[in-house]
């Protein structure tokens, strides 16, 4: 759970190479959604309709009545275009006590939207499945990051969801927006806070053993011993970081997973990048929340 351009891809990679786990990157993201031609291509360096892993997951998808296509994979997201109603409750992002108990009320009760929510989760659950039984795991991370979708998958059967909040410092992820995005200093850094505040307001609908902050750039000072936590905190058995450990994977995400990654080493470049106008813009915004987990204004 967290922003973009806040080092998800790798970590997902990292917690991918574990033998007890498996991902596919960002479930709720076809890769037809992405901008770049590029996302078409599996991280196994194939094309996904030409991965075996992928045609596997497709025929036990379609075992279990499903029309699934890794290129249009919309049916796993938590949203009813044809439903307005069910749309609004199922996409809307976390609220407070009151407007969660409605929205668990109304998914719960109203027909429509009930209806809906069962299939979606149903879907997502037989994928889930489908994708752990090929790989021979009893864990599966999903790597979406919505805060939304965290709450939602907590309707699965037999699963326990625990959540790893991923945060970067705001300002090289408002540096990264306004490389990648055309963003504005402020809009980068609005982006930023909004989505963690929504993090925040999905903390409270979790026990403290099922919820874990970590930053990015701890992940990258300290591979090793943060990934040796992780473990820990999910429930597996402790298990090295190889040097190869994005080679046999099959994920969704950015043009990170394509490549073979040596010394992980975290991305600094907003300190040369940002001019001292752009960084006090980013302050005005989220400077107070970027303290408080933990980044110092320098």
């Amino acid at each position: 759970m967290g922003h973009g351009f806040s080092g998800s891809t790798l970590l997902t990679l990292l917690l991918g190479s574990h033998p007890a786990m498996a991902t596919v990157g960002e479930t709720e993201v076809a890769p037809a959604a992405k901008v770049d031609q590029g996302s078409l291509t599996c991280s196994c360096q194939r094309l996904f309709r030409d991965c075996d892993f992928w045609r596997s997951v497709q025929s036990g998808m379609a075992a279990r009545g499903h029309d699934f296509d890794v290129v249009d994979a919309a049916a796993l997201d938590f949203r009813a275009s044809h439903d307005p109603l069910a749309d609004m409750m199922m996409r809307a992002g976390p609220r407070g006590p009151v407007l969660e108990m409605v929205r668990r009320l109304g998914l719960d009760l109203l027909p429509g939207p009930r209806r809906i929510m069962a299939k979606v989760v149903q879907r997502n659950q037989d994928f889930i499945e489908t994708v752990t039984g090929l790989r021979g795991c009893r864990v599966f991370v999903d790597a979406s990051k919505r805060p939304v979708r965290a709450l939602h998958l907590r309707r699965l059967r037999d699963t326990r969801v625990k959540v790893i909040h991923l945060v970067r410092d705001g300002r090289a992820v408002a540096c990264s927006a306004m490389r990648n995005l055309n963003a504005t200093p402020e809009a980068g850094a609005r982006s930023w806070l909004r989505t963690n505040l929504a993090c925040e307001r999905a903390r409270h609908r979790f026990g403290a053993e099922d919820w874990l902050r970590l930053r990015y750039e701890d992940l990258c000072a300290d591979p090793a011993m943060t990934l040796a936590a992780l473990h820990r905190f999910i429930g597996v058995a402790e298990h090295p970081l190889a040097d190869d450990f994005h080679d046999g994977q099959h994920v969704i995400g950015n043009r990170m997973r394509l490549r073979h990654m040596g010394e992980i080493v975290a991305d600094e470049r907003w300190r040369q990048s940002l001019t001292t106008a752009e960084r006090g813009l980013i302050e005005q915004v989220a400077g107070a929340a970027n303290r408080r987990y933990g980044y110092e204004e320098r």
